[in-house]
This record gives C-alpha cells, sequence and structure tokens, in this order.
C-alpha cells in the first residue's frame, strides 16, 4: 500500500468539498488535537471527570512487534495512534506462539475484545476515514498491527489534514478534522464501524435539535477517505450512498466499483483491476504462453477480476490449465490449504505461467 495513495484520496475528497456548503454551525476552533475520552464526535468537549476511553488504535498486546517510537517526530502524530489509555491485563505471553486452543480460550476470556479504535481530529468539517491498521484473524476480529500498510495510510491521512489545515487552507477559517476507524480487513467489520459516519446524518436528517440532547449532537460526516480492500468498499459504498456521502478509496481496485449506477458516489485514486488484468495478458503473450494456470480470492474482489481475466484470455486463445480459489481468509489460513492447492498445479506441469 503506498502512502502517496492514501494522500491523493484524502486531498481529492477534500478538493470535491471545497465547495459543499456546511450545514451544521459548529464554533470554530483555534487547534486540531485528539479527543480521547469521546467515542465520537460532539459539539461539546467532555468534562475532565468522565472515565477514560480506554479505545486505541494499537492494541499493547502487539508491542512485541511494532514499535511506536517509530513514529515519533516533530508533527507529534504518535499521539493520535497511542495517546489513549490502554486496556492492561494479565496477558504476558506473546500471543503469535499461542496455539488455535489457547487463542480460542484467550477469546472468551476477553469477549470485549477488540474494542472499538478511533482516531479524532476535532474540526469544523469533519472527513471519515476507514483503514485497516489491524490485519484480520482467524480466531479474532483483528490480528497484529500492519504498520507497513495501515499504519502508514492512517499516519498519512491525519498529516495531509495537518498540512492543510496549517498551510494550505484550501477552506479558509476552517478547521477540517477527522474520525478515522479500523476495518481489521474485515468487510463485515468494517461496514459495521461505518455506521458511524452516517449516524450525525440520521440525527440531523430534519435540521431540528432535542432540547434534551442538544449539546450531544452529532457532526455530519462530510466524506469518507477509504476502505483499503475493495470488498469492504462494496459493502461501505452501498451504505454511504443512501446518504450521499461521498467516498474516495486509495486502494480498492475490483472493477465492480467503476459501475456509477450503483456507487455513484464512490470514487479512487488508483487504477481498477481491468487494466491490471490487461497487463497480465500482455505478459503472458510477450512471453509466448498458451497454458496457465490461476488462483484468485473467494471474494468479490477475486472473482471479478477472474472473470475479466479468465474472458480476456480466452479472446487471446490462451488455454487455462487449474482455476483455483482461495478462501476469503487465507491470510491466516494454515499450510494445509496452500499444500492442497500446491498439488492441484503440479498435476498440470505443463502450463508455464501461474
Amino acid at each position: 500500500m503506498r502512502p502517496s495513495q492514501a494522500w491523493l484520496a484524502t486531498t481529492t475528497l477534500l478538493l470535491t468539498l471545497q465547495h459543499t456548503e456546511m450545514n451544521h454551525g459548529a464554533q470554530l476552533s483555534d487547534d486540531v488535537q485528539i479527543n480521547p475520552t469521546t467515542k465520537h464526535h460532539h459539539r461539546h468537549r467532555h468534562k475532565q471527570t468522565e472515565p477514560p476511553f480506554l479505545d486505541t488504535l494499537v492494541d499493547r498486546r502487539y508491542q512485541s512487534n511494532f514499535n511506536p517510537q517509530h513514529l515519533r517526530g516533530k508533527a507529534n502524530l504518535d499521539r493520535r495512534l497511542i495517546g489513549y489509555d490502554m486496556v492492561i491485563d494479565d496477558r504476558q505471553n506473546d500471543w503469535l506462539n499461542m496455539s488455535k486452543d489457547q487463542m480460542g480460550e484467550l477469546n472468551k476470556k476477553h469477549q470485549h475484545w477488540p474494542i472499538k479504535r478511533e482516531a479524532v481530529i476535532e474540526g469544523d468539517l469533519v472527513l471519515g476515514g476507514l483503514m485497516m491498521v489491524h490485519e484480520r484473524s482467524d480466531n479474532m476480529t483483528c490480528g497484529p498491527v500492519m504498520p507497513q500498510g495501515g499504519v502508514q495510510a492512517l499516519e498519512t491521512m491525519l498529516y495531509t489534514l495537518d498540512y492543510i489545515n496549517n498551510e494550505l487552507k484550501i477552506i479558509p477559517g476552517v478547521v477540517i478534522g477527522a474520525h478515522v476507524l479500523d476495518d481489521c480487513d474485515r468487510d463485515t467489520y468494517g461496514l459495521e464501524m461505518a455506521v458511524d459516519f452516517i449516524k450525525g446524518s440520521i440525527s440531523n436528517i430534519d435540521d431540528a435539535e432535542y432540547a434534551c440532547n442538544a449539546t450531544a449532537m452529532r457532526k455530519v460526516i462530510s466524506g469518507v477517505v477509504g476502505a483499503a480492500s475493495s470488498v469492504t468498499s462494496v459493502q461501505v459504498a452501498n451504505l454511504l450512498r443512501l446518504f450521499k456521502i461521498p467516498q474516495v478509496s486509495f486502494f480498492s481496485t475490483s472493477p465492480e466499483l467503476s459501475n456509477k449506477a450503483r456507487f455513484e458516489y464512490f470514487t479512487r485514486t488508483i487504477p481498477s483491476d481491468l487494466h491490471q488484468v490487461r497487463a497480465m495478458v500482455e505478459i503472458v503473450k510477450k512471453l509466448q504462453w498458451s497454458y496457465v494456470s490461476i488462483i484468485y480470492e473467494e471474494s468479490s474482489y477475486g472473482i471479478k477480476a477472474f472473470e475479466e481475466l479468465e474472458a480476456l484470455l480466452a479472446r487471446n486463445s490462451i488455454c487455462i490449465a487449474v482455476k483455483e480459489k482461495l478462501v476469503k481468509d487465507s491470510g491466516v489460513a494454515d499450510e494445509k490449504a496452500y499444500d492442497g492447492i500446491v498439488q492441484k498445479l503440479l498435476t498440470k506441469p505443463r502450463a508455464r505461467g501461474k
């Protein structure tokens, strides 16, 4: 995942919203900061007497394979990842060395985990963000941190907002905030997190504030950056379109998302897989292969790309030896799943490309 794509997605969304009329009259703020005591955006700041919000984007359990010191710099962006109070328990062993039975018992013991994770920048115009800060896991909703992909994309978005607010100021007099959530590379969990983005639109749908809860009125999310996964983006786009919330993805490449009749509020800063498929076929033709095997992920992302590739290979008289699907959670599958596919590939030794 390239951080430049996340930067481009954020700026693209901001330019799209530059001339959008803001329907919420929040008072301008001179600072941009993290509010570790809120689970969502409010028009007011929580009192210091409230219990601390224990959510964190980087869980203490991953400190063995992720060093937050690497993120420290002049911009102090590390506060947005590790500035929250952290949940501490008696887990001492490295979870990566646990057996599946031990992981299952740990999951039962801590059924409240994973708790919701968020990074918040207060602002007058709020952008949503959906990042895969953690990997998916077979025993838990969220697995280990992805410092090379998810954390970089998150930091890129936060840095971009800092730069725009303090240097570019493309919307004079307006502070651009963020409400970034972690989808843990799961489409169902990502959709659950995305519900937070529409709550402001629902509560403000009649432009009225209830007197009994006037101070807790949510800010409307003006647009969403993400998700990275095509499968998650499809789910989230179907939800956001109902509330006419624009969405810009920096890493979703599925051809399905090019259908503007279905995803009229979705755009992306990365080419569709259709171009990638054409490049694959051109490489196969250049190497003069006429017999290849295909392995693809069993998801809408993988299936759509496979269908495009299969059709294009047929038009170029290139045969397919083996067609094998990897389960959606192949990233956490055991070795047997891969061994089985390798054995099937070996049954067609004359296939030159895979």
